[in-house]
């Protein structure tokens, strides 16, 4: 398959990119940092030898052998560790904290449901005016409670279905900006495949020809070479027998 292989970084190992250009993502920046790795680069509109069986066999098959000798990159060496957990001493979270900490089970104190239940004083209890005021207290906090609630499903009864509108009315505006910037996206990317099409089918002509040039320069250099080492075997041949002929 033929592929245009550019060489990543000068003698000092600094990224070269041309004037103007925008710099290199990070990660390819990261890829090619090293100087004797390289970036492959297809023309996809113009090579065309991945369409035979037999390159794409040989090309599959590479493939599968880089694939098993490759190394994963480290790619998150370049992030900052993770912050250690700091809480404020003397805060209910870090008191928590140190509790679980010291508990090998990690096991949270059971949770009281009693001030959720409302009963009257019974047996001994029944006597005692503390446990009666404790007893109106839950009450008072339940009556609260079951207050709140029933102001909150009026509310919900009254407004809740112009909120749940009002919600979904900008969940909908908030997809048709995501899909107006998604189809933008979407042309752009049309834009460039087209770009790059046309720029690399008005210099396939060009390439052609200079391939061509370059197999037949190819081809020119083996003959003269081959013309080459007929030619110093006559002469070896030669001095041979001009050498026999004296003696």
């Amino acid at each position: 398959v033929k592929m245009a292989l550019v060489a990543a970084g000068g003698n000092d190992g600094q990224l070269i990119t041309r004037p103007g250009e925008a710099p290199l993502p990070n990660c390819l920046a990261r890829l090619i940092q090293n100087k004797h790795q390289i970036v492959v680069d297809a023309l996809p509109y113009i090579d065309k030898e991945y369409d035979n069986p037999h390159y794409r066999q040989v090309v599959d098959r590479m493939v599968e052998e880089e694939m098993e000798s490759f190394a994963p990159e480290d790619y998150i060496s370049s992030l900052p560790p993770i912050p250690a957990l700091s809480l404020p001493e003397g805060s209910a979270l870090r008191a928590e904290y140190d509790r679980m900490m010291q508990d090998e089970e990690y096991k949270f104190a059971e949770f009281d449901m009693s001030r959720y239940e409302c009963h009257a004083p019974q047996g001994k209890d029944a006597a005692d005016p503390e446990k009666w005021k404790e007893a109106v207290r839950t009450a008072q906090a339940h009556h609260e409670l079951t207050t709140a609630r029933g102001y909150n499903s009026e509310m919900l009864a009254q407004h809740g279905s112009n909120a749940w509108r009002a919600y979904n009315s900008g969940l909908e505006d908030l997809n048709q900006v995501y899909k107006f910037e998604n189809d933008q996206m979407k042309a752009k990317v049309v834009e460039i495949n087209r770009k790059r099409m046309a720029d690399q089918l008005m210099m396939e002509n060009k390439i052609r020809r200079l391939s061509e040039r370059y197999q037949l320069a190819v081809t020119k250099n083996m003959r003269i070479e081959a013309e080459c080492i007929r030619l110093e075997k006559e002469l070896g041949i030669s001095n041979e027998e001009t050498t026999g002929e004296s003696s």
